[in-house]
């Protein structure tokens, strides 16, 4: 039995659902990208997710993953269940392992914690997940036979997939035409019943005695140990809060007055910040598109780095996104 879907997010723009429920089995929407931050929504999924539900057009969802450690991997999973719990998935969670940006950082033992950590959080708020990538990735650094208990998604464009492992679903081109969307959209073949798997599996919260999922906590604070050379105002602006804040939260009496090695509270909605280091050709026009924000934000960030040139960086630069 196959089953012909669509996976979307906020490149597609604003769909026509009435026009598109009839030529589809399914949809997989994406709901957003990174840790659990409101700004890393993806700002199509609940108009998207909304609009399913009403045209009873069955849906997943996924996530994708910048992670590069087990903790930024948690906060993804917090991310998706804070996402999903209104809503009623009769297809898998995907977690999205695709970005060169963080592959290239991460061995093929680390990303196999990842992705473990990513989906036992799911597993343990009661829905079905799976892992999406290539067909190259799941090849190398996604072979891990810890990672054989998880459905796969393999993206492999062209008539025929040849992935030699056990899987549910088959993205097989990024260039399908579907009316009422506009420009290219991706089409794919699911091989199982997932309506009726995730049902017998009782998952998913589908069932009204079942009770919805409870999104795991975040540690109670973040902390920053000051380095040589730190100062509060890079603080703050690296971890996205204020010198006040910073301040307040731990009873500092002289702002100028903080020393290598001292422990500092941070705000608990704040996020571990992310490093990237320029490579050659770069220029923060093209590292601010690669993380979906500005130029301007990067440099604001790392103006006590550059200086008053936000042309001069240079190769091996660490810069705070």
């Amino acid at each position: 039995m196959e089953k012909r879907g669509i996976d979307v997010s906020v490149h597609q723009g604003d769909i026509d659902w009435n026009t598109v429920k009839n030529q589809i089995d399914f949809a997989i929407i994406r709901c957003g990208y990174g840790i659990d931050k409101v700004d890393q929504d993806d700002k199509k999924y609940y108009m998207n997710a909304k609009q399913c539900t009403e045209l009873k057009i069955p849906f997943g969802v996924y996530l994708y993953s910048y992670a590069r450690s087990r903790e930024e991997a948690m906060s993804e999973a917090r991310h998706v269940l804070r996402l999903v719990k209104e809503f009623q998935l009769e297809y898998p969670i995907f977690y999205d392992v695709e970005s060169n940006l963080y592959i290239d950082q991460n061995s093929m033992e680390a990303l196999t914690g990842i992705c473990e950590t990513f989906c036992n959080a799911i597993e343990e708020a009661g829905y079905y997940v799976g892992i999406y990538s290539n067909l190259a990735m799941f090849q190398t650094k996604l072979s891990s036979p810890r990672l054989d208990k998880y459905d796969k998604w393999v993206a492999q464009w062209g008539k025929t997939i040849t992935y030699q492992k056990p899987f549910g679903m088959w993205q097989y081109t990024s260039d399908g035409k579907i009316n009422g969307i506009r420009g290219r959209v991706d089409l794919n073949i699911a091989y199982y019943d997932y309506p009726k798997l995730i049902r017998e599996k009782q998952l998913n919260h589908l069932e009204s005695n079942i009770e919805k999922p409870v999104v795991p906590e975040k540690p109670k604070y973040p902390t920053y140990t000051v380095k040589a050379g730190d100062n509060l105002s890079r603080i703050a602006v690296t971890y996205g809060t204020t010198v006040d804040t910073l301040v307040k939260l731990n009873q500092i009496k002289n702002p100028n007055l903080i020393y290598p090695g001292q422990v500092l509270q941070l705000p608990t909605d704040i996020n571990e910040p992310i490093i990237y280091v320029v490579k050659s050709g770069d220029n923060l026009s093209k590292i601010a598109n690669q993380f979906h924000t500005t130029w301007q934000s990067i440099y604001t960030k790392n103006k006590s780095l550059i200086g008053n040139n936000p042309n001069k960086i240079y190769p091996g630069m660490k810069l705070v996104i």
